[in-house]
């Protein structure tokens, strides 16, 4: 996976975050797992910030 084609499948992760897990983790299904994870975990927080 590519940054550009994380970065369009999860938006809400912070760009450092996002570019690290790119270019560290290796295995396509746990970036992407791992990535996820996040995504929901900022959905969460934006949705019970308000």
């Amino acid at each position: 996976m590519t940054l550009k084609q994380a970065r369009r499948r999860f938006p809400l992760v912070p760009d450092e975050i996002l570019r690290w897990a790119v270019e560290n983790i290796n295995d396509v299904q746990a970036l992407e797992r791992g990535l996820f994870r996040l995504e929901q975990a900022k959905r969460l927080q934006l949705k019970y910030a308000s």
